[in-house]
């Protein structure tokens, strides 16, 4: 990644559940009970305010649904070191740097620091996708955090399989984007806004979200 500038804006987050007529809040790691999780989806609020637009043009009875926005350094830690043994204890033979790099193509590694902040620590990166009239998710061709080819969002479209699966990705990414939104490639629920990846990917002159913390500290029950 070349290097971006921050030039923090200071933002607040906000909670994105306080939309529910278009967009809900199923925190994806909270529920699987993940040290550092917390149950609500916090965004900046600029990103929220484009969701929202975003989310207007959605179908009558059609919602977004959020899996995970600001995350904890204590969470992508975890997330981070979960798949970097689950890599090495699939390839025993594979050099920690190795590992460390496949891992980062899905969770990127944890960082505070401006020049190297992990989008989700900035509340400027959202995992999302969509749900009907009927409340059932839009065929997507593979489910959250799926570490495998079919992750990346243009897989269907250029092998031309699963039609309706490449559809749906297109719609979700052409609702985002179009309002400020870019698309992690190689995952086709990872939308970013404001943080540094946003910024490298769309030619921003800088970004404007680092590192930042919800309000008040959550602990689990």
């Amino acid at each position: 990644m070349q290097n971006i500038k921050l030039i923090e804006c200071g933002e607040p987050l906000v909670p994105a559940s306080l939309f529910p007529g278009k967009i809900l809040v199923r925190s994806w790691y909270f529920n699987e009970g993940l040290e550092g999780s917390v149950p609500e989806a916090w965004l900046r609020e600029s990103a929220f305010k484009r969701l929202v637009k975003a989310a207007r043009n959605l179908p009558d009875g059609w919602h977004f649904v959020i899996w995970d926005g600001w995350r904890s350094f204590k969470l992508q830690s975890n997330l981070f070191n979960i798949l970097l043994n689950r890599i090495k204890a699939a390839e025993p033979n594979i050099s920690y740097e190795d590992a460390r790099a496949k891992a980062s193509v899905f969770v990127a590694v944890p960082s505070k620091e401006p020049e190297t902040v992990s989008g989700h620590l900035t509340g400027g990166a959202v995992d999302i996708t969509i749900a009907d009239n009927n409340g059932l998710y839009l065929d997507m061709g593979g489910g959250f955090d799926e570490t495998e080819q079919h992750s990346n969002t243009s897989y269907y479209e250029q092998n031309n399989l699963n039609l309706k699966a490449s559809d749906n990705r297109r719609l979700l990414v052409r609702l985002l984007e179009d309002e400020g939104f870019s698309n992690y490639p190689s995952e086709w629920w990872h939308f970013d806004y404001g943080n540094r990846n946003w910024a490298n990917r769309t030619g921003a002159a800088n970004a404007i979200y680092g590192y930042t913390e919800p309000p008040f500290k959550w602990r689990r029950p």
